[in-house]
């Protein structure tokens, strides 16, 4: 009996995972933040919402295009500013 239970929850996780990593990066972003939103309401634990917070930002991390180019990121530091090797 025990056994099916756990042959279930890995099919379960395994499930989870696929259908994770097969939705369009978007879509696992809103979903993430809407996770995030549910985790970090009051009376919750601390540790899901650690959870959400890092689940957002691997998503994130995968978006891609344009929030990792060049053209987004600050002015570079000024010769003065740059710490000495």
């Amino acid at each position: 009996m025990w056994q099916a239970i756990v042959v279930g929850l890995i099919v379960l996780a395994a499930v989870l995972y696929a259908g994770w990593t097969l939705l369009p990066a978007t879509l696992r972003l809103r979903t993430a933040q809407c996770v995030g939103d549910w985790a970090r309401r009051p009376g919750r634990p601390a540790w899901l919402g650690r959870a959400a917070t890092s689940v957002e930002n691997a998503a994130r991390a995968r978006l891609g295009g344009c929030s990792d180019c060049g053209a987004v990121q600050g002015p570079p530091a000024r010769p003065g500013n740059r710490p000495k090797r």
